[in-house]
């Protein structure tokens, strides 16, 4: 099989299919798009992630909880705790395993998260480090806001983010001959940027229906999620879809799409209002652009900036595989 997540044909068929819910307290389960499952025991709703950390070798710690805590941040939830099972290669040092989890105790405490346990263990199964997290959130019963035709597509910061700090840390002896000094610290430096809990907190006070962020098959990936999930076709401009120069060098280095690269950090919002919802993440220094359009149709067409069409298929391998 390829390397990455399986296509959401085959989880349809061989997971999702097969699922039946038996305890009333599950109030949303597994299911193409849903980045979290809901939990209701009668007071706040509990919502519930999980995630692993494989397609990186530096930051791992960092990028661990912010994933996790991102996929909570979708449901306008706040994140509570996390789990993580750490497993560790056997050539690897007491000080790499130290530095791994400092950088996710470091993580917590800049996000007020507890780490209330999990599991380590050195195994010869794995030949690098590889984490699995578990994220715990809450959040109030409401009335929720539903999805409707002509809703926009929103989407913070910019394409292939998290795709390009990762090429940067991972392989930056080879992007010295194309980036600068300063270009290569500012790609490195948007591991950083790989959180969204801000931009879930600025949508609860817009009409927004739905959330959802970029991370493998990236931006086409998530927007081919989050529109199915809603139940609606749509229109993208592709034109509108914002990517950092950096990440095209990096995407021309590596021969790959910056659209489908992992783009943790990136929210995707369906909303009614558009401009204030903008507005509002641009106020906190968000970059926030207005990329499509839901419509009633089956199909969700990408637009180029000639003004041709094609259809958007469901996301297949990330394009953070080729990179080497």
């Amino acid at each position: 099989m390829e390397i990455g997540k399986l296509t959401n044909e085959t989880l349809q068929k061989i997971l999702f299919d097969k699922i039946s819910v038996f305890n009333k307290e599950v109030l949303v389960g597994s299911g193409i798009g849903k980045d979290t499952s809901v939990l209701d025991f009668g007071g706040d709703l509990f919502v519930l992630s999980t995630d692993p950390i494989t397609g990186s070798k530096n930051k791992i710690g960092t990028l661990c909880i912010n994933i996790s805590l991102n996929d909570i941040a979708t449901n306008m939830a706040k994140p509570i705790a996390v789990m993580v099972t750490m497993l560790i290669p056997p050539n690897a040092s007491l000080e790499d395993t130290e530095e791994i989890i400092d950088e996710m105790l470091d993580t917590c405490r800049k996000n007020n998260v507890d780490l209330i346990g999990g599991h380590t263990e050195v195994t010869d199964s794995v030949n690098r480090f590889v984490l699995s997290c578990v994220c715990i959130g809450k959040k109030e019963k409401k009335k929720e806001v539903l999805p409707k035709a002509n809703d926009s597509i929103v989407m913070s910061k910019y394409a292939g983010l998290e795709g390009t700090a990762i090429a940067a840390l991972d392989c930056e002896e080879k992007l010295k001959d194309v980036l600068n000094e300063k270009e290569l610290k500012f790609a490195k430096g948007l591991i950083n940027e790989t959180n969204v809990l801000r931009e879930s907190i600025i949508a609860d006070k817009c009409d927004v229906s739905l959330m959802h962020d970029a991370t493998e098959g990236g931006i086409y990936g998530a927007v081919w999620e989050i529109v199915t999930n809603a139940g609606f076709g749509a229109k993208i401009y592709k034109d509108k879809i914002p990517v950092l120069n950096e990440t095209k060098i990096i995407s021309d280095v590596f021969n790959i799409n910056p659209y489908k690269l992992i783009s943790s950090g990136v929210m995707l919002f369906l909303t009614s209002d558009a401009k204030k919802l903008i507005s509002l993440l641009e106020d906190e220094g968000i970059k926030a652009s207005e990329i499509g359009v839901l419509n009633d149709s089956d199909e969700i067409l990408l637009v180029d900036s000639n003004g041709k069409e094609s259809i958007l298929n469901p996301p297949k391998q990330d394009e953070i595989y080729k990179i080497k």
